[in-house]
């Protein structure tokens, strides 16, 4: 199974985007989707460093509770603490949120 990642968009230049997945890296990802969609302190998935898709606030929610339940899932199945295994989630999609909303709020102050 393949897994594609939430993570925000910092630049885009030409058919390349930098987008970091939480830890303050640049990665650059090739736009799979068109380019006029995608821009600074956006939200979007990348799976194999492509960008599949832009998602708002509102599908990323979803995602994490779906996500969330997998990882309690599989934590209960290995032995480990299930409820850790959900606030491991919750951290990690937290840091890319908090990075976008800092973007956004850079590029408001910005105009």
């Amino acid at each position: 199974m393949c897994w594609a990642v939430p993570a925000v968009v910092r630049r885009v230049e030409g058919g390349v985007a930098y987008v970091d997945v939480g830890d303050g890296i640049e990665r650059p990802a090739l736009l799979g989707i068109d380019e006029g969609e995608v821009g600074a302190g956006d939200i979007v998935m990348v799976h194999a460093g492509v960008i599949i898709a832009r998602v708002d606030l509102s599908a990323l929610r979803e995602s994490i509770e779906a996500w969330k339940q997998m990882a309690v899932e599989l934590a209960a199945r290995a032995g480990e603490d299930p409820e850790a295994a959900a606030k491991e989630i919750e951290k990690e999609v937290g840091r890319v949120l908090k990075i976008a909303e800092e973007l956004r709020a850079g590029a408001r102050a910005a105009t």
